[in-house]
């Protein structure tokens, strides 16, 4: 679906994000606790801030960045809320708005002209390939834990092998890409490290997550994929990578 959505980009790619972004807010909540005669409110609530984030080019007129205010809006009146109701406030603030960034950076990303297409299929491989890399790398060679209090199976080898076939793949694509169509999107050095950075970020982002549930005591965010967890543990690193990347695109001028 990600590969579908990325292709033909506009309601698509929104509808398909939208989706995955409402889920994540779901697992975020039942996550940090919100109790249960308040999680159906505070959800209802933040998935409408975030519905009118992906929709605010159209309905209010918003760009870029100025995209997501309606989801920190939404994140501000739930922290609030929050502390009289019995769930941590600043973790449930943080919920609408990390969630947002799920449709917000590839829709941010598949507008860039002329190469959002490149740019977004450039993110998928960066994430995909991080991840597969960190985890046959790390199982073949194992060696010391990257940080084995919040995720015991992480090690540095997976982490450097992830980062390793992330950027080499992942700018190979792109490199593939201008000799077939053409200078488009980011060449030479750039390319190397803006990819390599944003690897190692993706990595970061699977961190995070894995300590936030070693937080808050759970082992998936949720069930909704068996044996994987939950959409939340699918999109951890597309997140942080996604924003990341979106930010250094642009302050670059890329």
């Amino acid at each position: 679906m990600a590969l579908v959505s990325a292709w033909f980009g506009g309601l698509v790619l929104v509808i398909v994000w939208l989706v995955a972004a409402i889920a994540v807010l779901r697992e975020w909540f039942g996550l940090i606790g919100v109790p249960r005669n308040a999680l159906t409110a505070f959800w209802i609530f933040g998935s409408a801030s975030i519905i009118l984030s992906a929709f605010s080019d159209q309905i209010f007129g918003f760009e870029s960045y100025s995209m997501i205010i309606p989801a920190v809006v939404g994140s501000v009146v739930l922290g609030g809320v929050a502390r009289f109701r019995g769930a941590p406030s600043i973790w449930t603030a943080v919920g609408p708005v990390y969630a947002a960034i799920v449709v917000l950076a590839p829709l941010w990303l598949r507008a860039r002209e002329p190469d959002g297409l490149v740019a977004l299929l450039w993110l998928f491989l960066v994430v995909w390939i991080s991840d597969i890399g960190a985890f046959f790398i790390g199982r073949r060679f194992g060696g010391p834990k990257l940080w084995p209090a919040v995720s015991p199976k992480k090690t540095w080898s997976g982490l450097f092998g992830g980062l390793f076939f992330g950027t080499l793949l992942a700018s190979g694509f792109v490199l593939l890409d201008r000799m077939l169509i053409g200078p488009v999107f980011v060449g030479g050095a750039a390319l190397f490290a803006l990819t390599l950075a944003t690897s190692l970020v993706s990595e970061l982002g699977d961190l995070f997550e894995s300590a936030m549930k070693r937080h808050f005591g759970a082992k998936d965010s949720g069930q909704i994929i068996p044996g994987h967890g939950g959409i939340m543990d699918r999109l951890d690193s597309f997140v942080s990578a996604g924003l990341f990347a979106v930010i250094m695109l642009d302050l670059f001028g890329f």
